[in-house]
């Protein structure tokens, strides 16, 4: 009985005209062993009936099943994409963006960051950007001069150099760092200038107005005033100097107008210069330093020769 109900089955399905020829005289033994049974056992039809339905709720229970069974794999596998997706996405998240400026000799630029804090970046200078998420510290990674206009947010922002870090709230201040040298000058607000050696910390804080210089394996040195109104003077067109080597104001000149300037004697380079020099053109700034350290000047066909 159990394979005749199959049969019914798949032909009550969608069966085809061919289907229905081949069923059709199991349909007629059936409905005449049905007639003989009933004849002789009236109990019969009321078991056939009953067997007919408790097959059908077995066909019926077997559906979700094979349902369910249809879509777990699909499920699951979707199911593991998110997970994955999900963990890709924190550790994306978790990583610190970093954004690199640079510019080259002769050349400035204007960046405005996130935090709507502006930086004016000096010739032959690089700005790293470094973005950590859930951390509040704004921090920037300096190598060369720039002029900051930090947006008071109430996080600190941080200057990194290869000497010292400067650290500040909301201000307006320079940061030059070339050959070992850093050089710090507040317009407005204050700042922390901080540097490490031999296991030791030291810091100080500069005002507006005030200049600080500091060597790398050094301490800050104590603040000056700025020499000038007019600062920082890059901006303005002239050059500023504090406690600075002539050897590295010639290579400053170098990067500015990308024309060779030497030192004759070698022994000059470490001459400390302090002052003020007109950036219109190389020649008018190196009148100035000349008449600042007392030297002269030539021009030679590959630049010019300071002795």
């Amino acid at each position: 009985m159990g394979i005749v109900k199959f049969r019914k089955g798949r032909r009550s399905s969608s069966p085809t005209d061919e289907e229905d020829e081949a069923y059709r005289p199991l349909d007629e033994i059936l409905t005449t062993d049905m007639d003989r049974l009933r004849v002789a056992d009236p109990e019969t039809e009321q078991q056939w009936l009953q067997l007919q339905s408790s097959m059908d709720r077995g066909q019926r229970s077997k559906e979700p099943a094979a349902s369910w069974r249809k879509f777990a794999k699909p499920a699951i596998a979707f199911a593991l994409v998110a997970v994955v997706l999900i963990v890709v996405g924190v550790l994306w998240k978790s990583q610190p963006t970093v954004l690199t400026y640079e510019t080259a000799r002769g050349q400035n630029s204007t960046i405005v960051l996130l935090d709507s804090t502006e930086v004016m970046l000096n010739h032959t200078s690089e700005l790293m950007v470094e973005r950590l998420p859930n951390e509040g510290t704004r921090r920037v990674t300096l190598k060369g001069e720039a002029f900051f206009r930090v947006r008071r947010s109430g996080t600190p922002f941080v200057v990194f150099t290869d000497v010292a870090t400067v650290k500040v709230l909301g201000t307006e201040f320079n940061v030059r760092v070339r050959d070992n040298h850093l050089e710090v000058a507040v317009v407005k607000g204050s700042v922390l200038v901080s540097s490490h050696n031999d296991g030791v910390d030291s810091s100080v804080v500069l005002a507006a107005g005030q200049i600080g210089a500091c060597t790398r394996g050094a301490f800050p040195e104590t603040p000056g005033l700025i020499p000038i109104s007019d600062y920082p003077g890059w901006i303005h067109g002239k050059f500023v100097f504090y406690r600075t080597s002539l050897l590295s104001v010639c290579m400053e000149l170098e990067s500015q107008f990308d024309v060779a300037v030497r030192i004759e004697d070698p022994r000059l380079g470490d001459e400390k210069i302090t002052g003020v020099l007109d950036g219109r053109d190389v020649q008018t700034a190196l009148v100035a330093l000349v008449s600042l350290t007392g030297n002269r000047f030539r021009y030679e066909s590959s630049g010019y020769t300071i002795y």
